[in-house]
């Protein structure tokens, strides 16, 4: 054995340690990790040149925390979900990952992602056999029928809401796809630390408040909090488990010392367990005629107060906003989104008539018959070609200026 690495010796006089070492450690209080939890959040949130804008996945970038992606994995390494759903694509960084996980769990199921824009996805993730990707609207009827009837012949499912963060769109997105997660598996509702929980207080109604209208419907769900426990999470209460007869419950057990960053508590600095006031004079009592706890007492006191009176702001501010975010608000909200799409779907449909109308034109059988004659024939080929040519050629381009388009990502609509 090489000198210096004798196993097993007995302590000798003069080790710098000789007695044993306790595992048991002093816990920090749970007001502490909230503060410590919040204020990571937001300069993590802040530096997102340097931290969301930087995260991959095999190379395709993702608007997710580290510790996201690491629960992510452990919630369908867990629950083997054959099929998962997810709205807002992006970039397809998520897609890829969950459709990469299916393929080392050897998983035989799929995933659809839906965007209303598709054109900045990626191609490893067009090209993954296991995605399949729906430009569209995720609260589109047709897409939500689509959907549905794709998620019937599958047993496990589980669904990822990442698009439009504001809260009308989300509580329709929780009404029409929480009834395909099947029971013991989960909805994820990212991107809940908007509207202030801890990050962009401007962002508000946004994910979290859907979620306080969606409770208020009592849904077989539940927000399975050990999946924050990392404490750095984008996704606040936003971890939701279905129950039901057959959902196993989730695993490991929550030791005693369990503790989360609660950062839905919105605008909190900290929780403050402040002194009632007759504690406060007792302690002055006791601290009296000895000056530096005397005077340690009074700053502490004079402390609780002005903490006391900032966390009924809090409250207050909370109050005002749970007040604005009405259900005939959001109905309102929604019923706009419903005149908007009914817009676009009369536009549809006029310009389809329109095509038809052409198609059945005298010229336009005309041109199909000139297309038959072999001169002419060889000319429309020729250009055919020619603008394809020129159609790939556009497409190079635009996927290079994609490349280019960094700042792109840090400032999409989902708030990061």
């Amino acid at each position: 054995m090489a000198p210096g690495f004798c196993h097993n010796r007995p302590p000798m006089s003069g080790d710098a340690e000789t007695e044993p070492r306790s595992d048991e450690t002093e816990l920090p209080a749970q007001s502490e990790v909230e503060r410590v939890s919040r204020e990571f959040t937001k300069v993590f949130h802040d530096l997102r040149k340097q931290t969301f804008s930087t995260t991959t996945w095999l190379g395709v970038q993702l608007v997710k925390t580290p510790n996201d992606i690491l629960v992510m994995q452990q919630i369908i390494n867990e629950t083997k979900p054959d099929l998962i759903v997810e709205t807002g694509v992006y970039l397809g960084g998520s897609a890829l990952l969950f459709a990469t996980l299916m393929d080392q769990l050897d998983i035989d199921g799929k995933v659809i992602a839906v965007d209303i824009d598709l054109d900045a996805v990626r191609d490893p993730v067009r090209e993954h056999p296991k995605i399949e990707l729906i430009e569209g609207s995720s609260v589109d009827p047709e897409v939500v029928a689509r959907i549905r009837a794709e998620a019937r012949g599958h047993d496990r499912v589980m669904v990822d809401l990442d698009a439009d963060h504001r809260a009308h769109h989300v509580l329709e997105e929780l009404r029409a796809y929480s009834p395909l997660v099947t029971p013991g598996c989960y909805l994820i509702v990212e991107d809940s630390f908007l509207g202030g929980r801890p990050v962009r207080p401007e962002a508000v109604p946004g994910p979290s408040e859907a979620l306080d209208a969606w409770f208020g419907e009592d849904p077989p769900f539940v927000p399975d909090r050990w999946h924050e426990r990392y404490l750095l999470t984008q996704n606040p209460r936003g971890y939701l488990r279905r129950v039901g007869d057959d959902a196993p419950e989730p695993r490991p057990p929550r030791p005693p010392s369990f503790m989360i960053g609660a950062l839905e508590l919105s605008g909190s600095e900290e929780s403050f367990p402040t002194p009632s006031p007759d504690e406060a004079i007792e302690r002055l009592t006791e601290a009296a005629g000895r000056p530096d706890l005397e005077v340690e007492e009074l700053r502490r006191s004079i402390n609780n107060m002005a903490k006391r009176d900032r966390q009924t702001h809090i409250e207050a501010d909370l109050d005002r906003r749970r007040q604005e975010l009405t259900v005939d608000s959001l109905l309102r909200e929604m019923e706009a989104q419903r005149e908007l799409l009914a817009e676009r779907n009369r536009l549809l449909a006029r310009e389809r008539a329109r095509l038809r109308r052409i198609e059945g034109s005298g010229p336009y059988r005309a041109y199909r018959g000139l297309r038959r004659i072999p001169g002419f024939s060889h000319y429309f080929h020729w250009r055919d070609r020619s603008r394809k040519s020129d159609a790939q050629a556009r497409a190079r381009t635009r996927a290079e200026n994609r490349e280019k388009q960094t700042e792109r990502f840090s400032e999409h609509h989902r708030g990061q």
